[in-house]
């Protein structure tokens, strides 16, 4: 870990040099370690810039004693790796909170100023259609500021990776292939749907969430009726997906 001296000189060197306000922490464990965030953030309130700051989060890591000094650094959003609304998916996803745990900890957040957003995965190994829409209809129940709606990918090196060669499934014939939002994005499929169907689920989801009327009412009350239209004219575009234009899928054995 870069200490938090390195990590507050340089935030506080782009700010007073370039007046940088916005940051993203991409370390997917930040709020883990208490005693390094917390010398993070105690530093970063001496300083008393106001900063707009972006990191991750997890369920079973979040401590409610944490979330005041994380607001008063300039901590603004925390994202959230909720995954699966099933909590048999989420355990074979080595996820193991319950529901009501996701439900105080996003609660939680929100109630210390901090906005959530959630990420959620379509296509893990247990999942099934009534899987997924579990999943969706958690995410609308939270109705966190933002979502992030994946699809579970086998990318090179990963335990899913392994999974798909001694099963032989399909796997991405370019590199593009991994990516969430390409032209010839190539999902798992897992032993009860197809990549196809994972695919075309996790787009409709995304569509579902995003112009949701009770969504849409937070985000204008939130952020204010101009995020609210950008949102709108978001949710006009879809995505073109060679896997649904051109094949049905064939249904993992």
């Amino acid at each position: 870990m870069r200490s938090p001296d390195a990590v507050v000189t340089e935030i506080d060197r782009l700010y007073r040099e370039y007046g940088v306000r916005t940051y993203k922490f991409i370390d997917e464990m930040f709020v883990l370690n208490e005693r390094h965030v917390l010398a993070i953030c105690d530093k970063l309130i001496e300083l008393g810039h106001d900063l707009n700051i972006w990191a991750y989060a997890r369920i079973d890591t979040v401590k409610p004693h944490m979330l005041e000094k994380l607001r008063k650094a300039g901590f603004r959003w925390l994202a959230l790796g909720i995954e699966s609304g099933s909590e048999h998916v989420r355990d074979g996803a080595s996820k193991s909170f319950s529901q009501d745990d996701i439900r105080a900890v996003v609660q939680s957040i929100q109630a210390a100023g901090i906005h959530v957003i959630g990420n959620y995965i379509f296509g893990l190994p247990d999942d099934d259609l009534d899987s997924m829409r579990a999943t969706l209809e958690l995410a609308k129940e939270l109705n966190c500021e933002f979502g992030n709606f994946y699809s579970a990918m086998a990318y090179p090196g990963s335990p899913l990776y392994s999974m798909a060669l001694e099963k032989g499934w399909a796997l991405p014939e370019q590199w593009s292939g991994y990516s969430q939002h390409s032209h010839d994005c190539t999902p798992l499929p897992t032993e009860k749907i197809t990549a196809s169907e994972v695919l075309r689920f996790r787009d409709q989801a995304f569509t579902e969430y995003f112009t949701n009327k009770r969504y849409l009412d937070m985000v204008a009350q939130r952020f204010g009726w101009e995020t609210r239209e950008h949102i709108e004219q978001m949710t006009k575009h879809t995505l073109p997906r060679a896997l649904l234009e051109n094949a049905t899928g064939v249904a993992a054995e």
